[in-house]
């Protein structure tokens, strides 16, 4: 809990006990005698063995940090030069972000779509170059020719499926630009006759290749409906159910 231990009284009174009392007078009268019963007394030896060990355990943990010193000195001046390293880069990859941004705000599309083109350009004259070169001279190893000749045949083509790439997204983008957006359709408004304007005619016009009908055209008054067919409430016109029982 913190709090220093108690001294071990009974103890350290046991060693007196077989004294009488004239001992006593001496060993409390005396003081050398005095001093050697307490460094006689068993919690001293313990103390002075504890102390003894602490003491020889400090001195081994001194000398091994002082061993250790030129060791940890060499470590913390590499530690300041990959400091000061990754400080140099850290500015360094700022200022080419920065350079980029500026860069790429001037850019646009059309703008980088003809950079596309003239390198394209460039890596076919090279490539053409590289073959008249090697047909004229009579030195030179066909591997090798054939290893840069592929790779600068490699790089025209992804160059040249850039371009194509490009090109489809510059048409896409200008035809969503010029292609008017879709008009929603007109608001029903009402009409003198109390229904409403409809984008198609109010009745259904002749058949295509067939004469029209007469009155084709003209509304129907409403008709109410009879209160019961002909026949009556019990089924069909002219139709009477047969009130036998069936057999």
């Amino acid at each position: 809990d913190g709090r220093p231990a108690q001294p071990d009284y009974p103890a350290a009174l046991n060693s007196l006990q077989h004294l009488d009392i004239d001992q006593l007078k001496d060993i409390l009268n005396d003081e050398e005698k005095f001093d050697q019963f307490i460094k006689d007394l068993p919690q001293i030896k313990a103390l002075d063995s504890e102390k003894e060990m602490l003491m020889t355990s400090n001195k081994s943990l001194a000398e091994y940090n002082i061993n250790q010193e030129p060791h940890v000195r060499e470590e913390k001046g590499k530690l300041l030069e990959k400091f000061q390293k990754a400080t140099a880069l850290a500015e360094q990859v700022k200022s080419l972000k920065s350079d980029i941004d500026s860069k790429s705000g001037k850019m646009d599309p059309d703008n980088l779509l003809v950079l596309l083109e003239a390198a394209s350009q460039e890596v076919e004259e090279e490539s053409e170059t590289m073959v008249d070169l090697f047909l004229n001279s009579q030195d030179g190893s066909l591997d090798e020719f054939m290893e840069s000749y592929k790779d600068k045949r490699k790089l025209a083509h992804i160059r040249r499926i850039k371009i194509d790439k490009m090109r489809e997204l510059l048409a896409k983008k200008k035809q969503a630009a010029s292609k008017p957006s879709r008009s929603a359709p007109p608001v029903p408004v009402s009409s003198p006759g109390g229904g409403a304007n409809l984008p198609y005619p109010p009745t259904a016009g002749p058949f295509p290749g067939y004469p029209a009908l007469p009155g084709a055209g003209a509304a129907y008054p409403p008709q109410p409906y009879p209160a019961y067919p002909p026949g009556g409430p019990g089924g069909p016109p002219g139709y009477r159910f047969n009130s036998q029982p069936y057999r």
